[in-house]
């Protein structure tokens, strides 16, 4: 008999994470796909179960029932407005859920972090990001993937101008992008979203950091 896996996945709205919403909603290894929101998602699925939630509050939460939690929030500093209000996303927010995760005893927690992350980057978005990663591997959980991906490709809900102009030079240029190079190349949002639910059902014990060059290129 098999068992029944929930997941659960925050930052749903983002790039990764609407494309990691809807490969879980299609993947028949998951019954039950919780997601928590700020605002309602127009998605409608007999597996989703949407809750509206301050991620504020993920300290207060004894638990979760789900065997699988997906962490694909990310923010950037401009849309945070100051490094304060990034880092709660990016560290703060990101942590409390691998905490939360280790409480309830998931099989498997999988986050999306950044290529370059090092928590002694001269960088105050690396070096967050980097710090975040071992925060969360210092978290007793059975299997923890990380994956740092270079910059995404595929269309957001909001329009950045900058984030567009990189998108397109990087179509151009990722010819140039090898040997050493190759995890630098942009890489597909959906590709990386796959990845994530590939990983996560394989449940190896143990941390496992994935460049993105490792990323497979799903079609």
């Amino acid at each position: 008999m098999t068992h029944s896996k929930k997941a659960l996945l925050i930052g749903a709205s983002g790039l990764i994470g609407s494309h990691c919403l809807q490969a879980l909603l299609d993947d028949v290894y998951f019954t039950q796909i919780e997601v928590w929101v700020r605002k309602p998602l127009a998605i409608k699925h007999l597996k989703l179960k949407c809750i509206i939630r301050d991620l504020g509050d993920i300290s207060q939460i004894p638990a979760t029932d789900a065997t699988h939690v997906f962490c694909c929030l990310g923010t950037t500093i401009k849309k945070a407005g100051t490094q304060a209000a990034f880092r709660k996303v990016d560290f703060d927010y990101v942590v409390e859920m691998a905490k939360l995760a280790e409480r309830s005893h998931v099989t498997n927690f999988t986050l999306i972090s950044s290529i370059g992350a090092n928590p002694q980057s001269g960088n105050f978005y690396l070096r967050v990001k980097g710090q975040m990663e071992e925060a969360v591997k210092s978290c007793s959980i059975h299997s923890i993937i990380i994956l740092r991906p270079s910059m995404l490709l595929g269309k957001r809900q909001e329009f950045r101008i900058g984030e567009e102009v990189g998108k397109a030079l990087m179509h151009a240029l990722n010819f140039l992008f090898v040997g050493k190079l190759r995890k630098y190349r942009g890489i597909q949002a959906s590709a990386v979203a796959k990845e994530m639910i590939e990983l996560a059902k394989e449940s190896s014990a143990g941390i496992r950091v994935v460049e993105s060059d490792k990323i497979r290129k799903w079609q």
